[in-house]
């Protein structure tokens, strides 16, 4: 029973670990799809350089848009969070890192 619990802990810890990372690569994340936000090939419709709408790289409505291409570019960073998390969450609750908490077909301690 002690290497259940033992088990758990350890991938509550894993889950912690990996959150983290991924919070603290948000930032840089950002900034990379900000910069290509703001490229001439996308030109993602009221993207607004640091809140700056008369910046030579904000939105320009002369040129064209890729509007597909900026929803996919706007959502990007939500569907990594929510898939780390789904993720980590099923890890711990499956116990799948480290082997299975004693049920199944395998039998049990």
């Amino acid at each position: 029973m002690a290497k259940k619990g033992q088990m758990f802990m350890i991938n509550i810890l894993l889950m912690f670990m990996a959150i983290v990372v991924v919070v603290s690569l948000a930032p840089a994340m950002r900034t990379i799809l900000d910069t290509a936000q703001q490229s001439d090939s996308l030109n993602c419709n009221g993207f607004k350089y640091n809140g700056n709408e008369n910046h030579t790289l904000s939105y320009n409505a002369s040129l064209n848009t890729n509007t597909i291409a900026c929803l996919a570019v706007k959502l990007y960073l939500p569907y990594i969070f929510l898939a780390v998390l789904i993720g980590a969450v099923s890890m711990v609750l499956m116990g799948k890192m480290f082997g299975d908490y004693g049920g199944g077909a395998g039998g049990g301690y």
